[in-house]
């Protein structure tokens, strides 16, 4: 699917690598949520499942030890230790949004990147990925919302027993607590972070969410038993939990997310005189089959 990413012309620069490694030529940074400048987007998306959550565990006469809605508080999940946190990276499905244009491309002094990902969710490294639109208060009903809830429920079941919707219900009307806490997981890191208030509407926000806990947490592996066979995948898991870096300007945290030179289409600008800097910049990264055009 194709998408944009808006962004001034020095921080697209910097975005595609001098000297990079094979299919990691592009990168961008993940900004963990906690870090935003609206320090409140993602208490209200956890606030927004809370009431949801629980009219359907009601409904599903789940027992009380097995609800997770009761967790679905802004305090309990800065409480909660080790819990993986959702990494952003903004994009949109419109190249032509002139509010983003003016707001995330230097006053259109800047680019906007299409961008071509072939799967809308899988594993990046050793982390979940998923791209999700995001979701305003006033664009969402109480009925959408109750049937979203329910699908990114059973979806978490689906991925944790191989896509058997039978299977994985059976086991989660009669499921273990650490079942529950599974999914609760799931729904704080791709689904809380999808809600955003009415005044940011004009942004038509579509954003690459990352799961991973913090890097402070990654002793939680240390003393935590498991097979032999999995050795290789928790060292996989630990060296990426670690790879969580802060910004020495503001210090906020965010991981570097790689990509292929192959996602970059092409690039939009808004004049001739950024069409020749974009140019420049392609020909000395050695990328000059990407084209680059001029939006009127």
């Amino acid at each position: 699917m194709i998408y944009y990413h808006y962004t001034p012309l020095k921080a697209f620069s910097s975005i595609l690598q001098k000297n990079p490694t094979k299919d990691k030529e592009i990168c961008f940074w993940a900004t963990r949520i906690d870090c935003f400048e609206d320090k409140a987007e993602y208490i209200h998306g956890i606030d927004k499942l809370r009431p949801v959550l629980e009219t359907f565990e009601s409904e599903a006469e789940l027992q009380e030890d097995r609800r997770i809605s009761q967790f679905f508080s802004p305090e309990d999940v800065s409480r909660a230790f080790g819990l993986p946190v959702p990494y952003v990276i903004s994009i949109s499905k419109r190249k032509d949004n002139e509010y983003m244009w003016e707001n995330y491309a230097d006053k259109s002094q800047g680019v906007v990147m299409e961008l071509e990902f072939p799967n809308s969710r899988g594993i990046y490294e050793a982390a979940l990925f998923s791209i999700e639109s995001c979701l305003y208060d006033c664009k969402i009903s109480s009925s959408e919302l109750e049937q979203l809830v329910k699908e990114k429920y059973m979806e978490m079941a689906i991925i944790m027993f191989g896509g058997n919707k039978e299977f994985a219900y059976m086991l989660l009307r009669d499921n273990p607590v650490e079942f529950v806490r599974f999914i609760a997981m799931y729904l704080l890191a791709f689904v809380a972070p999808r809600f955003k208030k009415d005044k940011f509407i004009k942004e038509e926000e579509t954003r690459i969410i990352i799961a991973s806990p913090k890097k402070k947490y990654n002793s939680l592996f240390d003393n935590m038993p498991y097979p032999v066979e999995f050795e290789a995948m928790v060292e996989m898991v630990k060296k990426f939990v670690d790879e969580e870096k802060q910004r020495p300007d503001n210090g906020n945290f965010f991981r570097e997310i790689f990509m292929p030179i192959s996602v970059l289409k092409r690039v939009y600008v808004k004049g001739d005189k950024q069409k020749h800097e974009v140019e420049d910049i392609l020909r000395k990264r050695g990328l000059n089959h990407i084209p680059v055009e001029v939006m009127a």
